[in-house]
């Protein structure tokens, strides 16, 4: 039975149906076939979205649409720009620590590629930067957004699995610098073999002077301070909503309102870069992407139960252990399926789908619930920049105006890090696991 299910999404899939499409009806042939009563299917689907906590998904990406128009985005990028120095690949750095600080605000890998693409486009190209390593860059780096807290991808994994938001925010700070530090190595060693210039763009510009003249250089620390005061606003950010949640404060949901109120706040009266006649034109584009992502939930939702009607994860777990117990395998097993899935589908979609299926193998294994969480939004950030269908590739590639098969010749590298990243998060718990 499971057959027909698999078979009629995977052709859906081919013949270029949507996602939403291929889940919700390969599900309804499915239940025509077995003579289910298709008022399972109106049940299922708000039953797929009916959770208070996913309540912050929308709340989320509108906080992150806020803060890219509120100018936000440009002051992390400069106060990234001091933290890094004069290095070669210096702004390739400053992109990934840029996504590293706008993650830990929007909760969005998409939000991020779009923020802080569009601020690093014409720094990177002045350095010398070919569009495809710069479009790159920002593409292997934006998808931090859903392993650093706040994260929706947490926030669904938490419905599903049932384990504490707080603790997954908490193993998500560790293990978004094992992968911001793993994608620094071969931004480094690549501009370096091509001679990318450090910091050209900030000597062209005139904020750093390199020569000797002292009034110069004094008023190019002068400038460098007012980065620092002027980003702290922005910074703040990430601290009220983390900070809030990690304290008891507030819960998750609470926080994304909060981000919200204080992403305006910030936009218009601090750096009044936003107005509020800007406002309607925000919640509307916010609440087109929210409503794509929670249609895609719902019928991922019918989808999973129809799943589990036919004992599909029961069957694999079974099967699984029949072949083999050792822990380390099933693992990367788990891995690798999680890791091809993501080349074609939602990350949504595949939480949806794979936990029902993974988690209680996982469990058998005796892997914490919360340490899988974190593997599995490492495999879904790896997924997002991975061909042919990385969603944060199309998004760098429409910031930076460059071909899809630019940015695809440059990705293997930077493949090579996420993956030798996600084996030391998968194999060595304590790595991230040490903070809760």
């Amino acid at each position: 039975m499971g057959a027909l299910l698999f078979t009629s999404a995977l052709a859906l899939l081919v013949v270029g149906a949507p996602i939403v499409v291929a889940l919700g009806l390969s599900s309804l042939v499915f239940m025509f076939a077995n003579d289910i009563k298709t008022v399972v299917v109106i049940q299922k689907l708000f039953a797929g979205i009916d959770s208070a906590a996913l309540l912050a998904v929308p709340f989320f990406i509108l906080a992150g649409d806020l803060m890219n128009r509120g100018g936000i985005a440009k002051r992390i990028v400069n106060m990234a720009k001091i933290m890094v120095g004069n290095i070669h690949g210096g702004m390739g750095v400053v992109a990934i620590i840029a996504s590293m600080f706008f993650a830990a605000i929007s909760g969005s890998a998409i939000a991020t590629a779009a923020a802080i693409g569009s601020v690093m486009t014409a720094g990177m190209l002045r350095a010398g930067y070919s569009r495809g390593f710069s479009a790159t860059v920002i593409a292997a780096s934006s998808p931090i957004g859903i392993i650093i807290p706040p994260s929706i991808a947490f926030i669904i994994y938490a419905v599903l699995a049932k384990v504490s938001v707080a603790d997954l925010y908490k193993v998500g700070l560790p293990a978004g610098f094992i992968v911001g530090a793993a994608l620094v190595i071969p931004t480094v060693l690549i501009a370096k073999k091509r001679n990318y210039k450090a910091r050209q763009d900030l000597i062209e510009s005139g904020d750093i002077v390199l020569e000797g003249n002292v009034e110069a250089m004094e008023e190019s620390q002068l400038k460098g301070m007012k980065y620092v005061v002027d980003s702290l606003w922005a910074l703040g950010t990430p601290v009220i909503i983390v900070g809030g949640v990690f304290a008891g404060i507030f819960t998750p949901t609470e926080s994304a309102v909060i981000a919200v109120v204080y992403s305006i706040f910030i936009g218009i009266y601090v750096y009044k870069e936003m107005k509020w006649k800007d406002l309607p034109n925000i919640f509307y584009a916010s609440a087109l992407s929210t409503a794509a992502i929670m249609i895609i939930m719902a019928s991922a939702a019918l989808f999973t139960w129809v799943m589990v009607y036919v004992k599909i994860p029961q069957t694999i777990l079974s099967s699984v252990l029949a072949l083999t117990d050792n822990k380390y395998l099933i693992l990367l097993a788990l891995n690798v399926v999680v890791l091809i899935a993501g080349m074609f589908m939602e990350s949504a979609s595949i939480q949806y789908i794979l936990v029902p299926i993974a988690l209680p193998l996982a469990l058998t294994l005796g892997v914490d619930p919360v340490h899988f969480g974190i593997m599995l939004a490492t495999n879904l950030a790896i997924g997002m920049m991975t061909p042919p269908f990385g969603i944060t590739l199309f998004t760098s590639a429409r910031v930076f105006d460059v071909g899809i098969q630019d940015i695809t010749r440059e990705t293997l590298p930077f493949l090579i890090a996420l993956i030798a990243a996600l084996l030391i998060i998968t194999f060595i718990p304590q790595s991230v696991m040490w903070i809760v």
